[in-house]
């Protein structure tokens, strides 16, 4: 089974990086994600990867891994410190949060919010 741990530290220098394309790649076609910014739920990794562009174009997030916990075979929690900023750089946010990730094929097949955010 590929390194559950080094994918998720990937994916979040991506995401810190604003690299859509690397976020993507570690994204399982049917990956399924929480909608932070209108609520629900989202599916397909082009939406995800959608979901994240206007993300970016509306503020500044920057997390930061604190640790992450193997559970079990497929799954993963990270703790995460997250600092938002509007668009102009002014914080919005500073918080940590928990986040459970599933893993299918080597790659992220869903994420979901255990505390925080």
């Amino acid at each position: 089974m590929p390194d559950r741990r080094a994918l998720l530290v990937e994916v979040y220098d991506a995401f810190n990086g604003r690299d859509l394309d690397g976020m993507g790649r570690a994204f399982h076609p049917d990956v399924e994600w929480p909608d932070l910014l209108e609520g629900g739920a989202l599916q397909g990794r082009q939406t995800v990867v959608d979901y994240f562009r206007r993300q970016f174009a509306l503020m500044q997030p920057e997390a930061e891994i604190i640790d992450i916990t193997l559970v079990g075979e497929d799954q993963a929690i990270v703790h995460v410190q997250y600092a938002v900023r509007d668009a102009q750089g002014g914080l919005w946010s500073d918080t940590q949060a928990r986040l459970r990730f599933s893993f299918e094929d080597g790659l992220i097949r869903r994420m979901t919010v255990v505390h925080g955010l």
